[in-house]
């Protein structure tokens, strides 16, 4: 579903997906608020919704938008699916060819670099600009002890929410 306001537009080549049930569950809206542009060739998975404020721009070409991941067990072939939805609030730019994380939020007047990855929520406005990459000691256990696990549905396999 998609939700926008006076003067908001979606340019050309750009790829919004969501897969049908029993993959995706409950609604998916892309919302984008007034004055509001997605340029040209990004992608946008809607598996959860995608909100985008007032006067923010996803510019240049070639970001994506992940509202799911995955976790792999260790060994074998356990893995539980992440879902979460972005939430990208007012007078925020998005540079080329950055990716976002699903569940991540980012506040007010914020300028993503391009080439930017963003896993984790920014919250303080300013520039920001692609983290170094380090180490994140996790296992599949600690991610399902802090997420909420997404029940009924009929969901064909094992799915985790980071929005609660």
């Amino acid at each position: 579903m998609l939700f926008y306001k006076k003067k908001a537009g979606i340019s050309k080549q750009n790829k919004i997906r969501r897969a049908n049930a029993p993959i995706s569950y409950g609604n998916a809206i892309l919302s984008l608020g007034e004055n509001s542009i997605i340029v040209s060739n990004h992608f946008l998975d809607l598996t959860k919704s995608i909100s985008i404020g007032q006067h923010s721009i996803l510019a240049g070409i070639g970001s994506q938008l992940w509202t799911h991941g995955y976790y792999h067990d260790d060994t074998g072939p356990a893995r539980i699916r992440i879902d979460g939805e972005i939430k990208i609030q007012n007078n925020v730019y998005v540079g080329s060819r950055c990716i976002f994380n699903p569940g991540v939020v980012v506040n007010n007047a914020i300028n993503i670099g391009a080439g930017s990855i963003i896993s984790k929520n920014l919250m303080e406005k300013g520039m920001y600009v692609s983290q170094k990459m380090r180490h994140v000691d996790n296992n599949i256990i600690t991610i399902r002890s802090k997420l909420k696990k997404v029940k009924g549905h009929n969901l064909i396999e094992e799915v985790y929410s980071k929005n609660g």
